[in-house]
């Protein structure tokens, strides 16, 4: 399991387009990807669940993985939170 801890610089947040981008990128992978607000975990290969996070600017969130390619999909989605969603 490989986890890192990233904060939401959005302005607007993680609305539809970023959570889509979050969705689109964990799916690449086999692993488990979760994204973990305060005491709530959403699977980050669904939308739904992404967006019930109702995450906003200055949220601190962890992206957490276990399986193949763990590290990777860690990494690329804290790079995309990191980069205001732009890096994709």
């Amino acid at each position: 399991m490989v986890e890192k801890e990233v904060v939401v610089k959005s302005d607007a947040g993680v609305h539809a387009r970023p959570a889509m981008m979050l969705v689109r990128e964990a799916m690449k992978y086999q692993c488990s990807v979760k994204l973990i607000k305060d005491d709530v975990e959403a699977d980050c290969k669904s939308i739904m669940s992404v967006l019930g996070l109702a995450i906003y600017s200055g949220t601190k969130l962890i992206v957490r993985a276990d399986g193949e390619g763990e590290k990777e999909v860690v990494e690329k989605l804290a790079d995309l939170i990191d980069s205001d969603f732009k890096n994709n």
